[in-house]
């Protein structure tokens, strides 16, 4: 928007003043008679107060978009902050001194000192619109006046502090008043206390209204003290919307007083006529435009965007109609005036269409502007083709672009990537929209006006020499001469225009690259990048014009390595970038581009150029500021080079030992008169097991350098170029134009794997520049070519020629196991003995690497023939051993190995895998390999459960009654013998073997893991092994007893008590020397205490009279209690006895009774019952169970009691 007054283009927004909060803004009058506005009251300085105009500022709309997206919120005026003196522009003009009224008892009339009727005015007499009325109203006549003040709660100050206030605020008013302008006057106090903490300060408050006649509504404001940071925000988005529509109604009735003048249809008499020539004052239909413009800037003011463009309309008709612009000679003065108003005109109608979102609309309005002034140029100005009318064009389109980037549209945004918007719902259905009528992003604008800035300079180019010299230097003929020749609209003139040398003027290289570059980076931002690469080049070319060989570099350089042009086949722009590349490196001093740009031009797809050398050894000539030797690295992807290359395997596949033929096809397209090319080294780099081929040059004196196709096979030796092995040949590396060379190698395969030939790389080291290309190889959907000496071999029908499938050589080494069990059990060594045999046709070096994988795998160790040990350790639940030596196993021979894996206590399946790795002493660089894996499952040799139940404490309990000294209480605490209740138990143990194999049982005992409940507990096995072991079958039952005493620590302590115990095995296999193993089988937690009483019945025999069978009830009363059980004893069919049938037992606490029945059996070698023996509680009325001990069982019913055969009794 350069070129135009600011205030012409900017955005109007309703201005507020801010006094009394400080000054932001620097004091400068409107006018040296200007109307002052004072205070003699200081500055409100506190935190509050800076808070506040912080909060004004951050809600000031001056920078705000151009849309009414931004306007919608609290950001809607324009905040402009000064001191307590404040100058207002005069309204009406000072008559000048000399004036003479037209008669004596006349005044003269004064009008506005920007009025086309004031002779101190710009416009006097027929001018139309000067900028400063824009400015007046946007920079100096606030539509309102806030002024801010301390209100003091000093009850000494009050009185005084009020009159000062009322004064100045009655001042101020009077002020404004007399001043003829209808700005607002908002008062706004900011007190020490609150109405709370001081009540009168509501009377104040209200004196004060009265006898300054504010609205306590929308003039008036309060500010309590100490207000929090919302609060001073929220205080000021009030003002603020309280405010605002009294400025729009400010601005409102400013529309109706321009209005009501456009109306009367009549021309104000002027303060003193015309007195220059043929002067004459302004028509009515300028006046008109006057008006009009006035209306639409006013509702501009008021965001009323549609009436603003209705009066900017009928402005911009009657300003291009026959009675205003068409009335004006041009060679006035007024001529370019009335051109920038029309600009304005436009200028302001596509701001308001664009903020209403008629995209389209403003674009056809963009373009009807452009014709009509087009038309009125050619008509009555000095033509379109002159340079002032391209700059003109430039103008127009730079304005659109930065209109649309202030305007912000929300589909322009970087991450949409829109180009254009489509046609806005307002256009007709079916109409007709031309491309260029829709609305494109600013890089199209920018674009445009750069074209027109180019034609600008093509034309001053082309401004005769005589037309260039400066003012004072032509007669005055020439330059009456030059005034109507040149259009120097917005523009300089045709000597500063186009200067002579040794005189400054226009620098039209610098404008279009501005404009280029603003363009290139809308363009970048949408991804548009053809255009993008081809504005870059004509920057760089404008880079060039000025010598500027550094930026014309820095924009060249990216643009040939990038370009898409190159991978779209546009040879002509990929040659012109090149030589432009070529042409700035060149002055620049930049050896390597010189290098890379002659590398790609030397192709043939290129112009010939006959005088060129074509020759890369020559590239360096003339470049005399080369700093450093150019290394200069290409690939096949960056440019388009002369030199292609293909690799071929001649077979898919190898094996390891093998010998594998492979082809390097290397064709050279150069142009037919471009030198040959010889390089220094070849290098081929593969992805894979296969070492590089490195070529290196040796010329062939016997080569027959015309023939289309040269076949070189290459002898390889394995070499090593910079610590890394390589393998070495030589050739003659000479590539001659439309020349194709084959080299052929056979290379040995040493790895297994999968190859694949990646890139070959040429290099040419001189004296005075290196240079490396790297080619990488691409796969084809066309078959690749086996050639041979005499010509095309064969063709290979492959997907990839280039890749290679190397196959492991076929190992000979055995790995078998030997003497291994059929099924393997915890808490047992497992020693694994591996054989290892060599059957191969020589020694072998040898590894052994075994690896044991599966969760919680234990560290395994290896034990080989004339090898220490070797243990693993953990890591990550998988054990090997990497690579434990074998040393030398000769041809036809073997080693055992061990493979010893400790006792493991859980069941498990792990995967054992072993790998032979070795070497034959005959190819010692060939590895070999040879695995072997095997599932080891490890299970547990037994399964048991259990049974336990208790019996008869033979000793006597503790009597409740009787005391028992303690002693030494040290002594007892270190001896910690117990004195509770005690009692017996049997744990019946039934264990079966789960092996599938017979087991020998050498041991079974029960180990005591822990205690709770403050006992101490013993063991005793009731059935012992015989000596030699037990020899248990698979799947068969074996029973083992134990009798468990347990005992309180303290007689007081009732708490339960439990047992942890577990059952250990100590068993071997059925085989000589199988070492002993114990496996420990968990046993249920035992409870083997408890405070509520227990009945326990026994049996035994008669020694007198063998049938008799003693049957005994003891009642154990371990509590604290006194307890009364009822007994009864119910008769049966199966069996007589004799004792108490029937009898009630009472039971002190801690102590026990037995009850004895005799029974005489009907039957032998049977159970007797059920007995129906019933022990119940009288208090708690609850029924005893009675618990069986040996030679008696549970049943449903009762008890049941075994009576022995008739020989058993008697023996």
């Amino acid at each position: 928007m350069d070129g135009y007054p600011p205030a012409f283009v900017a955005h109007n927004v309703p201005l507020v003043v801010i006094s009394g909060l400080g000054s932001t803004h620097d004091q400068v009058r409107a006018h040296e008679n200007g109307i002052r506005i004072s205070s003699e009251l200081p500055l409100v300085k506190s935190e509050d107060a800076e808070a506040l105009l912080k909060h004004f500022k951050t809600g000031d709309a001056s920078d705000l978009a151009w849309n009414g997206r931004e306007h919608s919120g609290r950001n809607k005026l324009r905040v402009k902050s000064v001191g307590r003196d404040y100058f207002l522009p005069t309204r009406n003009a000072v008559p000048a001194s000399s004036s003479t009224p037209m008669s004596p008892t006349a005044k003269p009339i004064l009008h506005s000192p920007l009025s086309p009727l004031s002779p101190g005015s710009s416009l006097f007499p027929d001018g139309l619109l000067d900028p400063k009325w824009v400015e007046k109203h946007q920079e100096h006549v606030p539509s309102a006046f806030v002024s801010f003040y301390t209100f003091t709660s000093d009850p000494n100050l009050a009185t005084k502090n009020d009159n000062q206030l009322k004064t100045d605020i009655s001042n101020i008013k009077s002020i404004l008043s007399r001043s003829g302008y209808r700005t607002r006057l908002v008062v706004v106090l900011l007190s020490e206390k609150s109405i709370v903490q001081s009540p009168e300060i509501e009377e104040r408050l209200s004196n004060i209204r009265k006898n300054t006649n504010l609205d306590s509504k929308t003039s008036l404001f309060f500010l309590p003290p100490n207000s929090s940071a919302v609060e001073l925000q929220a205080f000021v988005e009030s003002i603020t919307s309280t405010i605002y529509p009294l400025c729009i109604e400010y601005y409102r009735d400013l529309s109706k007083h321009s209005r009501r003048k456009r109306n009367r249809g009549i021309v104000p008499p002027p303060t003193a006529p015309p007195t220059l020539g043929t002067s004459q004052t302004l028509s009515s239909q300028g006046w008109n435009v006057r008006y009009d413009f006035k209306l639409g800037v006013f509702a501009e003011f008021r965001q009323e965007m549609d009436a603003a463009v209705r009066s900017y309309e009928s402005g911009y008709e009657g300003l291009l109609g026959p009675d205003v612009l068409e009335a004006i000679s041009s060679w006035s003065p007024r001529w370019n005036e009335a051109r920038l108003l029309a600009d304005v005109f436009a200028f302001r109608i596509l701001r308001c269409l664009l903020w209403n979102g008629n995209t389209t609309a403003a674009v056809r309005r963009w373009q009807s502007h452009r014709e009509r002034i087009l038309d009125f140029i050619d008509r009555r100005g000095k033509g379109s083709s002159t340079y002032g009318w391209e700059a003109w064009e430039a103008r127009w389109a730079t304005l659109m672009a930065e209109m649309v980037l202030k305007v912000a549209i929300t589909d322009f945004n970087p991450e949409t990537n829109s180009v254009y918007l489509s046609p806005e719902k307002a256009i007709a259905i079916g109409e007709r929209t031309q491309p260029w009528e829709l609305l494109h992003h600013p890089g199209y604008w920018y674009h445009a006006a750069s074209k027109h800035l180019i034609a600008r300079r093509n034309l001053a180019l082309a401004i005769p020499e005589e037309d260039r010299s400066p003012p004072g230097s032509s007669p005055a003929s020439a330059i009456a001469s030059k005034a109507f020749t040149y259009d120097t609209y917005l523009c300089p003139e045709p000597h500063q225009e186009n200067p002579l040398p040794g005189f400054h003027g226009v620098n039209h290289s610098e404008l279009i690259i501005d404009c280029l570059s603003k363009a290139i980076k809308e363009f970048e931002v949408r991804k548009q990048s053809r255009l993008v690469q081809e504005l870059q080049l004509i920057a760089a070319k404008e880079f060039m014009k000025q010598e500027l060989w550094e930026d014309a570099i820095r924009v060249l350089r990216p643009l040939w390595q990038k370009m898409s042009y190159r991978h779209e086949g546009w040879w002509n722009a990929v040659e012109e970038i090149g030589w432009a590349l070529r042409n700035a490196a060149l002055h620049f001093g930049d050896g390597g581009s010189v290098l890379a740009v002659d590398w790609e031009l030397m192709n043939k797809n290129f112009t010939n150029h006959p005088k060129w050398h074509y020759d890369i050894t020559k590239s360096l000539q003339g470049l005399e500021n080369v700093q450093t030797k150019p290394v200069v690295v290409l690939r096949d992807g960056e440019i388009h080079s002369f030199l292609s290359a293909t690799f071929a395997f001649e077979h898919a596949g190898g094996k390891v030992g093998e010998t594998c033929p492979s082809q390097l096809t290397v064709t050279s397209t150069a142009l037919q008169n471009a030198a040959p090319i010889t390089m220094t080294g070849l290098k081929i780099e593969f992805e894979g097991s296969m070492k590089p081929l490195v070529i290196r040059h040796q010329a062939d004196a016997e080569a027959e350098v015309q023939r289309p196709v040269i076949f070189c096979k290459v002898p390889l030796e394995d070499a090593g170029s910079n610590g890394r092995s390589t393998q070495s040949g030589q050739a003659d590396l000479t590539f001659r134009p439309s020349q194709t060379k084959v080299f052929e190698f056979s290379s040995l395969l040493r790895e297994d794997g999968s190859v694949r030939a990646i890139s070959a790389t040429f290099s040419i080291i001189s004296d005075t520049f290196d240079l490396d290309y790297e080619h990488a190889f691409e796969s084809t959907i066309t078959p690749d070519l086996w050639w041979g000496k005499y010509g095309v071999k064969k063709r290979i029908a492959r997907a990839n020629a280039s890749s290679l499938v190397v196959l492991p050589k076929p190992p000979k080494m055995e790995l078998k196991f030997v003497e291994i069990q059929g099924q393997y059990y915890t808490n047992e060594q497992i020693i694994l003995r591996l054989e290892v045999l060599n059957e191969e046709e020589a020694d072998a070096i040898a590894n052994l690497e075994v690896r044991l994988l599966g969760e919680g795998a234990p560290p395994i160790t290896l034990k080989a023939e004339n090898v220490s040990e070797t243990e693993t350790g953990e890591d990550d639940g998988e054990e090997a051993l990497n690579g434990t030596p074998l040393g030398k196993i000769p041809k036809a021979a073997s080693t055992i190995v061990e493979v010893i894996i400790p006792p493991i206590d859980l069941p498990s399946v792990y995967e054992l895998g072993l790998k032979a790795s070795y070497n034959l002493v005959s190819d010692i660089e060939t590895p070999i390999s040879k695995a072997l894996t095997m599932q080891l499952e490890v299970i547990n040799p037994f399964e048991a459960n259990y049974d336990f139940s208790p019996r008869i404490h033979l000793d006597p309990w503790p009597s409740f009654f009787a005391h028992e000294d303690s002693g030494d209480a040290a002594v007892l605490a270190a001896e910690r013998k117990a004195h509770g209740l005690s009692q017996k138990w049997c744990l019946t143990a039934r264990y079966a073997s789960f092996a599938i194999e017979d087991l020998i049982v050498e041991d079974v005992d029960v180990e005591v893991i822990g205690t709770h409940g403050n006992i101490q507990c013993s063991t005793n096995k009731l059935i012992e092994i015989p000596e030699g072991g037990l020899r248990v079958s698979p799947r068969n039952l074996e029973e083992a007893l134990f009798d468990t005493y347990t005992q309180k620590y303290s007689l007081d302590d009732r708490g339960t008590a439990t047992l942890d115990v577990s059952l250990a095995i100590k068993w071997r296999r059925d085989s000589p020397n199988s070492p002993t193993n114990t496996s420990i089988l968990a046993v249920p937690r035992l409870l083997v205490s408890s405070s509520e009483p227990r009945v326990l019945g026994a049996v035994s025999y008669s020694a007198k009279i063998p049938s008799l069978i003693h049957f005994d009830v003891t009642i154990e009363n371990p509590s604290n209690h006194f307890l009364t059980f009822g007994l009864t004893m119910e008769p049966s069919e199966k069996f007589a006895f004799s004792g108490v049938k029937q009898s009630t037992l009472q039971l002190v606490p801690l102590s026990r009774r037995t009850m004895r029945f005799r029974l005489l059996p009907c039957v032998r070698g049977d159970w007797i019952g059920p007995v129906h023996c019933v022990i119940k509680d009288r208090y708690f009325q609850k029924v005893l169970k009675i618990a069986p001990t040996e030679g008696m069982r549970g049943d449903k019913e009762g008890i049941l009691i075994w009576v022995p055969p008739d020989e058993d009794l008697e023996g």
